[in-house]
């Protein structure tokens, strides 16, 4: 899958808990009347890894009220990733495939996104670069009809640490940068999707990180991406962003 690096299994599995916790449920409400009176639903989550946003989403749309059946099609180019998916306990009246696609591949990207009703993503835009981004966004939207879009948890830059490190934050956001959109990614694909004729919900979800075994480990990564040994940090903010995105 074009961009998109291999995750540690322990990182995903460390992280999941706040994931779930942070992303916006003000944007969960506002989708759901974009999927009633739907027998059945038809869902596509990009990027899926190990399946953390099937395990939240799923019962979060029948705690909604979202009584239809809920077909999953998970996408991921890193098969060990998609197997410990497999393994999640889903809601009664829900299913899971996996599929191994590239992103930038705009005939794969055709295959998995044809009759979705939901497309999803957690993580994902910072890690694409502009090209499969656009390519993304092309796919998307010759859909007919359009599904419904929500992606979640995008890096949007400018981590703050106690004590201060105000160069480590510039040194990891032009890391990001050398490697695809970073802190970029949501003002691009916001932009993307409205020249495309989308209409865009959006909020600000910050991790809000205080002494645990999260934090040091994302220190760990967020100094090393910069080039920096980590100090001992108390707490972070780490900005990200939640789109709703309506045909």
């Amino acid at each position: 899958m074009s961009d998109l690096e291999n995750f540690d299994p322990d990182w995903l599995a460390l992280r999941e808990p706040l994931d779930h916790a942070t992303r916006s449920a003000r944007l969960e409400e506002l989708l759901v009347p974009a999927l009633a009176d739907r027998p059945a639903l038809r869902i596509v989550d990009l990027g899926a890894g190990s399946g953390s946003t099937l395990r939240h989403l799923a019962p979060r749309l029948a705690e909604l009220g979202v009584d239809a059946e809920q077909h999953w099609l998970l996408v991921d180019h890193d098969e060990e990733l998609l197997q410990r998916a497999l393994a999640t306990p889903v809601p009664a009246a829900t299913s899971v495939r996996t599929a191994r696609a590239d992103l930038g591949d705009p005939d794969a990207l055709r295959s998995v996104l044809t009759g979705a009703d939901l497309v999803v993503g957690s993580a994902l835009l910072d890690v694409l670069s502009a090209a499969v981004a656009d390519t993304l966004l092309d796919g998307l939207s010759a859909l007919a009809p359009r599904p419904a879009v929500l992606f979640v948890l995008t890096v949007t830059g400018g981590a703050t640490t106690e004590p201060p490190a105000p160069e480590a934050a510039a040194g990891f956001d032009a890391d990001q940068r050398s490697h695809g959109l970073g802190p970029d990614a949501v003002e691009f694909c916001v932009a993307g999707f409205a020249a495309r004729g989308w209409t865009v919900e959006r909020e600000p979800t910050p991790w809000r990180l205080a002494d645990s075994p999260l934090l040091q480990e994302w220190a760990r990564g967020w100094f090393g991406a910069a080039g920096i040994e980590a100090p001992a940090v108390t707490s972070a903010v780490v900005p990200h962003e939640d789109l709703l995105v309506l045909p």
